[in-house]
């Protein structure tokens, strides 16, 4: 397997744990903000409880002195909040405290998931999801959860089924369309991966992971002109991806456009101690080799005739 191919599939483990994680954003009670990114190895805390997301509570400070402390979407949001802090004991004290008052609160057993993940606890976080979906069977955001659950029990078969009935349930669903990509790019289906990354890419183009996900998967079917376009999106989100500008230079050098390819080794040089430099680096020297080889044989095509006469 090439160099590009081993660190491809090292860096989807930490591409799909992003992806589970802004799952995990997306899918969290109104109010509560977090910037992570992609299904595995980093933490992957669970997207809890179904219901859909509430939209957020804008007031002014009279109404929230007004507000009812006991209000859950406002206990379930300072839960989220105190999680994403880091503040897991107080956040399930919130927790409990809906639970006594609302225990029928779909966000609370969500946030009681994302909480025990976060502790390591996936057993506990399975049940605290199976309580929130018996209670909104219609929420794709708990499959997917499940999905994510599934990968840190190291069961991507069963993690697939997961986000397989997330976009039956609800096919505009992108997470989990995403997720769907990043398995059978693990397992090398690059058709299959090309379609469910096309498809989260469509619903939700902002994701530039989503988009890295799907220039892997054309790179892997041997689709370099479409990959480079993926590689491009991926760049215009964020200019400084490493994998991206690696798999942009390296969709160059397969297009054989040499110059260009060099210039795209240099440019991820350039950036200094990065995980890709290395690998850049010995790019930069197959393409000189290549250019130097070219140029002989120009060279040498040109003195024949010469040498003819």
């Amino acid at each position: 397997m090439s160099t590009h191919l081993r660190s491809r599939f090292i860096v989807l483990a930490l591409w799909s744990s992003a992806c589970a994680r802004q799952v995990v954003k997306a899918e969290a009670p109104p109010a509560a903000p977090e910037a992570p990114r992609s299904v595995a190895q980093q933490p992957s805390p669970p997207a809890g409880p179904p219901t859909a997301p509430l939209a957020p509570i804008k007031a002014d400070r009279a109404d929230e002195q007004r507000a009812d402390p006991d209000d859950p979407r406002v206990l379930d949001a300072l839960a989220a909040s105190l999680r994403e802090q880091g503040k897991l004991d107080a956040a399930e004290t919130v927790v409990r405290r809906v639970l006594e008052r609302h225990p029928r609160d779909a966000g609370a057993y969500k946030n009681l998931a994302l909480i025990e993940a976060d502790r390591g606890r996936v057993r506990l976080a399975e049940i605290a999801l199976a309580n929130a979906r018996k209670l909104d069977p219609t929420d794709p955001g708990i499959l997917n959860t499940l999905g994510i659950l599934a990968l840190r029990n190291r069961d991507p078969a069963a993690a697939r089924d997961r986000f397989a009935e997330a976009v039956k349930l609800d096919p505009s669903y992108a997470p989990a369309w995403a997720n769907l990509g990043a398995i059978a790019l693990s397992y090398r289906d690059y058709p299959a991966a090309e379609q469910a990354y096309e498809k989260a890419v469509a619903l939700d183009p902002g994701r530039y992971e989503t988009h890295l996900g799907c220039a892997w998967a054309l790179d892997g079917a041997k689709k370099p002109v479409e990959a480079l376009a993926e590689y491009e999106k991926v760049l215009a989100l964020e200019p400084q991806q490493e994998d991206a500008l690696f798999g942009r230079a390296l969709a160059l050098k397969a297009g054989n456009q040499l110059a260009a390819a060099k210039a795209a080794f240099e440019q991820l040089v350039g950036l200094g101690n990065g995980s890709r430099a290395n690998d850049a680096r010995a790019q930069i020297a197959s393409i000189e080799l290549r250019l130097a080889q070219a140029k002989r044989a120009a060279e040498s095509a040109r003195a024949e005739p010469g040498s003819a006469r």
